[in-house]
């Protein structure tokens, strides 16, 4: 009779057990999943803002699309994506980009955006923002 007493005593440590252990496993891969987007929108960012500092402000001025195309390498990592195209992380859209382009340097940065992990969202505004100086004839 003392065997029976114990596996149902082993049954409730496990099920306790299992619990904590999903737990944690979920907060560990929400955490994970977070800093990984997070470090995909850096990158994104990133991008834009070197492809804009590439360009001569002359250049910029004339072109009222480069803010566009800038905010579509950020989501898309094309300056013209297909059709269809998915963004680089879920839920972004050019309308969460913004591009200021000064008369020495071009920033980049995110806005009104969450990432979506599993129980809950991490808010960004204006982060992650990349900040780079003109190089093909930036003011001098």
């Amino acid at each position: 009779m003392n065997t029976k007493r114990q596996r149902g005593s082993a049954l409730i440590e496990f099920a306790g057990s299992l619990m904590l252990l999903s737990a944690m496993f979920v907060g560990i891969f929400q955490t994970g999943y977070t800093f990984f987007t997070y470090g995909t929108l850096v990158s994104a960012v990133r991008a834009g803002a070197r492809y804009a500092s590439l360009r001569s402000p002359h250049v910029i001025a004339a072109d009222p699309e480069f803010a566009k195309t800038v905010a579509n390498i950020v989501v898309y990592g094309e300056p013209r994506p297909a059709a269809g195209k998915l963004p680089v992380v879920k839920g972004l859209g050019p309308e969460n980009v913004d591009v200021v382009l000064g008369t020495s340097s071009a920033t980049v940065s995110v806005r009104d955006f969450a990432v979506d992990a599993i129980f809950m969202k991490l808010k960004l505004s204006g982060r992650p923002t990349v900040t780079f100086p003109f190089t093909n004839g930036g003011a001098k």
